[in-house]
């Protein structure tokens, strides 16, 4: 284990945390303001990359339809006058994990890690999206500095 700075506690380091699919239903449940310790919580716990694949504001939507098909009870208010990022959530998103002292990791430095065996379309160079149809987002710690007090 590893104590972090301002941390009482000795917690693992993981070199990469993956976030599927949950961004929307911590968002639900615990507004704004726990979706952003949620994340900050998962930035301070990852020594190299966080990635993230977070449900689109139109998901939301569906939320309490699928509640219902689940036969559980459905959520009162998930509007955005309540859940002030839901409108522009992957920017949001964004912007807590760089606040945090990461980098967005670009399409091309993706790319150009990849083995080039054979040509890939532009299709392949250009998505990061999943099965669902969501945006993956890769993001990699830039602060040095804490980054090797962790370790």
């Amino acid at each position: 284990g590893v104590k972090n700075k301002g941390a009482t506690k000795i917690h693992p380091m993981f070199y990469l945390t993956t976030i599927f699919s949950t961004t929307m239903w911590i968002h639900l449940h615990s507004g704004d303001e726990g979706l952003r310790r949620f994340l900050e919580r998962a930035c301070c716990w990852t020594k190299k990359f966080v990635l993230v694949e977070p449900q689109p504001s139109a998901c939301y939507r569906k939320a309490n339809t699928r509640l219902r098909k689940m036969g559980r009870p459905e959520l009162d208010d998930i509007t955005s006058n309540r859940l002030k990022m839901r409108p522009d959530i992957e920017a949001e998103i964004e912007k807590v994990i760089i606040r945090c002292g990461f980098r967005k990791v670009s399409k091309d430095d993706v790319a150009s890690c990849m083995p080039s065996t054979r040509i890939r379309s532009v299709e392949e160079k250009e998505a990061a999206i999943t099965a669902w149809n969501r945006s993956l987002h890769l993001y990699e710690r830039i602060d040095i500095a804490n980054s090797a007090s962790l370790s």
